[in-house]
């Protein structure tokens, strides 16, 4: 997770995550020596397919705090930006094994906090209730998190804990939410295909589009694009969709792969937009968004 972007500009990057790495694969067994720069046999160094070469290793990035955090799932967290929670602690939301959200001091404070940081790993609040957590997403603007369950359920849970609100439209886990950049609309997918659009601009947040079956299975992720008003999906089915709001009846544009994209990210590469995937065979994809 990226903590610090364009838009919050820093002395330096911050990142949580892993520390000191310097070459590393997607890898599931049970050969712990099965790693690049391992002793054993293991596997060989990746290398450029046009030269032959082995590219150098990254500039090695050092640990600045490291904790451990109890009874949370470890694999779910979403930091929440400094820009709507105010000067102070950096805190990353983590899914709890019991349901609650644990709201996480990270050791960083902002530039302009008024006091030290908290320890890094020390539980700060605790939010919401209910099933496992399956997906997280800050909302833009406000000091609000949404929150996909595995029984179905979104939780819209604020900050001051007086805008508790909980969505039941979808019957199955959803893996899928997402904010458009305006803070207008929440965008949730679920594992049945069914996707769903909810205006955020009214008391309660309420239904305006839905889709029964926008994947052929599981939805596992979704970004909403800079314009607000177009998001892409991804499914278990192997299918990239790009949506628009003025045509929700199908896709605008569709790309099928060879594997499931388990997470996608919008962003901008030298002022062009692209979508990032990453699928579950460890491979990167980056798709442009240019208009054409």
């Amino acid at each position: 997770n990226i903590l610090l972007g364009r838009n919050q500009l820093s002395a330096q990057k911050t990142i949580l995550g892993c520390s000191q790495l310097s070459l590393a694969r997607n890898y599931v067994g049970d050969d712990d020596m099965a790693v690049f720069g391992g002793s054993g046999e293991g596997m060989d160094p990746p290398t450029d397919e046009l030269t032959g070469n082995v590219p150098e290793s990254p500039t090695q990035n050092r640990c600045t705090h490291e904790f451990v955090t109890e009874k949370t799932t470890g694999t779910l967290m979403a930091i929440c930006p400094p820009r709507i929670a105010g000067d102070g602690d950096v805190v990353v939301a983590m899914a709890r094994l019991d349901g609650t959200i644990a709201m996480i001091a990270t050791g960083i404070s902002t530039p302009k906090a008024k006091k030290d940081p908290s320890e890094p790993g020390t539980v700060l609040d605790t939010w919401g209730n209910g099933t496992v957590a399956m997906s997280m997403a800050w909302h833009p603007i406000q000091h609000t998190l949404a929150v996909g369950r595995r029984d179905g359920t979104v939780d819209i849970i604020s900050a001051s804990k007086r805008g508790y609100h909980r969505l039941t439209q979808h019957s199955y886990p959803v893996r899928a939410v997402s904010f458009t950049p305006d803070g207008e609309l929440l965008i949730t997918g679920s594992d049945d295909g069914f996707l769903a659009v909810w205006d955020m601009n009214r008391r309660v947040p309420t239904l305006v589009h839905h889709v029964v079956k926008a994947h052929s299975s599981w939805i596992l992720n979704v970004t909403a694009l800079g314009d607000s008003r177009r998001f892409v999906t991804s499914g278990a089915d192997q299918n990239l969709q790009v949506w628009h709001l003025s045509q929700m009846h199908a896709p605008v544009h569709s790309f099928h792969g060879d594997h499931s994209v388990w997470t996608i990210k919008a962003t901008t590469q030298r002022d062009a937009a692209r979508l990032v995937g990453g699928s579950d065979d460890g491979w990167l994809q980056v798709y442009s968004l240019e208009d054409k």
